[in-house]
């Protein structure tokens, strides 16, 4: 059972990115990723003293210690990059993590336990699925990462994600993988069962990929807004010495905003024989209060992307910080029309609102502020309204809408979905991953952000200062995307919004929120329930 456990958890992590952003076809391993701990679970089971509650718990605590080893180890750079912990702390932070990280594999074998004292094997793999989804989107992760984001690579299997998002290919997955094992063990001669769930999968995505192809292909003849996406590939070292101002740092990280900016008009007027209608910046780009300077270098850095925003007729979109009246920082984007670009007139912002928690914010900080002196590298910021959408007109006078979100808020489909209602024609991403460092956080990051186009229908625009920047088309195709830690620029074509809306949009418009979470929510609730009634019926 150990080795079933062992091997459950490799091929869970070999089957996610980075492994499946270069081969795709891993991705594969995650339908099986469970079979060999149930197989050998149920087997034991059988054949020997059943197995207690504490050593289901322990036995699937291995999977979860196996997820988070091989899949989050880039949190030890991160740790100390950004919160400027040394090695050992930074091993023992991690160490820690990996306690609690992935506690919903253990958590899920033993309700299993619990419930098929109760239930039938066969009532429990048609519910199986609903259960780890429900157990797994009410754990709180700090991440947000499930089972089907595996398929971020995968063409036709990542479409699944528009009936009712990532957790419902979650579903799929475990009620594959316990329909297997019990086909295999019970009656073989049922086989082919549980191989119809992957063989349906396939057969849904590809019907979805050929029917919004089409519409693609109508939408081309519609009016484009194209836009440039900047890479700077500004390291840590020098953001955090424009930010306190020091030796000249802040002339130097303008200085290549500004520069491969105006590569980006060069290489569009080349290309569409036109600048691009709006230029993007990513995430803290802009190292300084935005419209508010408080030292002669920032109204320096303001002054000259204000002379460049002038005599470019687009738009400037980017990531700095911004403060309201009582002083309080956000984390935020700015919209800076080219013809208020020399005026110090309020220009429309968006602030952050969802707080990337040991990053932006921490657990009780407003209420005993002294625990922000503990951690004096990481930012306390204030949270925006929502969801909000932000028009902005391409050479022609078209008004097109775009619905921003800024790196961690990436990761959560309602956020996207609820942007997606205001009437979004694109969504709009900005981050930094330059804390975590070039190997599997970028990837990870990368992935899990990918299908809130899938759940939306709506491309995305994914802006970043080392990489990925990327431009996604509906299907969560890349259209292009640029390498990690290079500077470089990406100009994408935006066309009003598709004529078609997912399933899962359909769904939230009329629920609101993550319905589909909820509804596992209460399968999960609802057995808790269950089980609850017959202790006490027995009792």
């Amino acid at each position: 059972m150990i080795l079933g456990a062992l091997l459950s958890s490799t091929l869970y992590v070999f089957s996610f990115s980075p492994w499946s952003y270069f081969t795709p076809s891993l991705a594969l391993l995650q339908w099986i990723a469970f079979v060999p701990f149930l197989y050998f679970f149920d087997q034991a089971q059988n054949n020997e003293k059943p197995i207690g509650y504490k050593k289901t718990f322990l036995l699937g605590y291995i999977i979860s210690l196996g997820i988070t080893l091989g899949g989050f180890y880039w949190i030890i750079y991160a740790t100390q990059q950004y919160g400027g912990l040394p090695l050992p702390v930074a091993v023992i932070v991690f160490l820690l993590f990996c306690l609690i990280a992935q506690l919903q594999v253990p958590l899920y074998f033993v309700l299993r336990k619990k419930a098929l004292e109760h239930l039938s094997i066969k009532k429990w793999v048609f519910i199986s699925g609903f259960i780890y989804a429900g157990i797994e989107s009410f754990y709180p992760k700090l991440f947000l990462d499930t089972a089907g984001n595996a398929f971020a690579d995968s063409l036709y299997f990542s479409q699944l994600a528009d009936i009712g998002g990532v957790f419902f290919i979650t579903t799929l997955l475990i009620t594959f993988a316990e329909t297997l094992v019990y086909t295999f063990r019970i009656n073989r001669k049922l086989i082919w069962a549980p191989l119809l769930i992957p063989l349906l999968s396939f057969c849904y995505g590809k019907y979805r990929v050929n029917q919004i192809e089409s519409l693609m292909e109508v939408q081309k003849q519609t009016p484009a807004l194209y836009v440039s996406m900047v890479q700077a590939n500004i390291g840590d070292y020098m953001k955090v010495a424009a930010e306190k101002g020091l030796s000249g740092a802040s002339d130097e990280v303008i200085h290549e905003y500004l520069k491969y900016s105006g590569e980006a008009i060069k290489q569009s007027i080349e290309t569409h024989s036109a600048p691009p209608d709006a230029i993007v910046w990513p995430e803290t780009a802009y190292s300084a209060l935005f419209g508010k300077p408080q030292r002669t270098d920032e109204s320096k850095m303001e002054d000259q992307l204000r002379e460049f925003s002038h005599t470019y007729p687009g738009m400037m979109i980017f990531g700095g910080y911004d403060q309201d009246d009582e002083r309080f920082d956000y984390n935020s984007l700015f919209f800076l029309p080219s013809s208020e670009s020399l005026t110090r007139a309020r220009i429309p912002t968006y602030h952050k609102n969802i707080l990337l928690m040991f990053g932006e914010t921490l657990p009780f900080a407003d209420f005993f502020p002294t625990m922000k002196n503990w951690f004096p590298t990481m930012g306390f910021f204030g949270r925006g309204p929502g969801p909000e959408i932000y028009s902005v007109p391409n050479g022609k006078g078209n008004i097109f809408k775009l619905a921003p979100s800024i790196c961690y808020e990436g990761l959560f489909p309602e956020f996207s979905s609820d942007g997606a209602k205001l009437g979004a024609d694109a969504l709009i991403n900005v981050t930094n991953d330059s804390w975590f460092g070039p190997r599997g956080e970028p990837y990870l990051h990368f992935a899990l952000t990918r299908f809130r186009t899938i759940e939306t229908r709506l491309p995305m625009l994914r802006s970043t200062n080392t990489g990925f920047t990327a431009a996604i088309d509906p299907l969560g195709r890349l259209e292009g995307i640029t390498p990690l830690f290079h500077p470089a620029t990406l100009t994408s074509a935006i066309h009003p919004h598709l004529p078609i809306t997912s399933p899962y949009q359909k769904m939230a418009s009329l629920l609101s929120g993550h319905w589909y979470v909820r509804f596992t929510q209460i399968c999960m609730f609802t057995l808790l329930g269950f089980l609850w009634f017959k202790r006490r019926k027995l009792n």
